[in-house]
């Protein structure tokens, strides 16, 4: 299985990550991505491939909640980095009003700019969407990207739907196995070859870990509960989650 989204350098990891992923390759997990939010963490992620070699790969890029604190100078170091084999995507990148934000436009141009330089290198994308959706989807239509995957899915099945509709895959974390909540109804809809595994870890532990620090081999919840949902074994939902992850993020045809 390959936990296609997390933050292996936050602080919660530092005292014990060998041990961390060392559980993720005894559970299953044989590879992980690591998500920067900014230069800096960018930095960590090219030091934790470095420290994990076949073991971790990252995707580089501005989360949109950094986008008043990035400089041209990070943006030129962000895509002369991007050539590092082990870098597979471009992200977290995106919009986020959800504390309603006034910097939307702001937002919009990093957006943009990200997505052109995805596009120019055929990298797929990382996208953040939260509390704006619709906008998101615009212009991801606008830019012409149609690889990459929106994370930590919770929107409904219109959107899901829309999209699917522009090439992209979704990728669930440990929400989906939270009391009451609506994404299994959605998760029953959806093609599983649309789908992909995360865990956004440290953050999101899913069932029967929620409140705890959440990590990569946790992953395996989310195939279960994904075939709980689609009612087939989980070994079959990792095979057909990991075929997507790895269409998406490591092939080169």
């Amino acid at each position: 299985m390959i936990d296609t989204h997390c933050h292996l350098y936050y602080e919660q990891f530092a005292d014990d990550l060998d041990d961390v992923m060392a559980r993720a390759r005894a559970g299953g997990v044989d590879r992980a991505i690591t998500i920067a939010v900014d230069r800096p963490t960018g930095e960590q992620c090219l030091d934790l491939v470095n420290r994990f070699p076949g073991q971790v790969y990252c995707a580089l890029g501005v989360h949109p909640s950094e986008t008043d604190h990035v400089t041209e100078a990070d943006l030129d170091w962000i895509e002369a980095a991007v050539g590092d084999p082990a870098v597979v995507a471009i992200g977290e990148i995106g919009l986020d009003v959800y504390r309603g934000e006034t910097n939307i436009a702001r937002q919009e141009k990093l957006f943009e700019h990200f997505l052109e330089l995805a596009r120019r290198l055929d990298l797929p994308v990382v996208i953040h969407h939260r509390t704006a959706g619709l906008r998101t989807i615009e212009i991801i239509k606008s830019a012409g990207n149609h690889r990459g995957v929106f994370h930590c899915f919770s929107e409904d099945f219109e959107y899901a739907r829309r999209v699917l509709d522009q090439g992209f895959n979704i990728s669930f974390t440990g929400n989906l196995t939270y009391k009451n909540s609506p994404l299994p109804d959605l998760v029953r809809r959806l093609p599983l070859d649309r789908i992909m595994l995360e865990t956004d870890a440290p953050f999101m532990a899913p069932m029967p870990h929620r409140g705890k620090r959440c990590e990569p081999v946790y992953v395996r919840e989310i195939a279960a509960k994904i075939a709980e949902i689609q009612g087939i074994t989980t070994e079959e939902a990792a095979k057909i989650t990991t075929s997507v992850a790895e269409k998406l993020f490591f092939s080169h045809d």
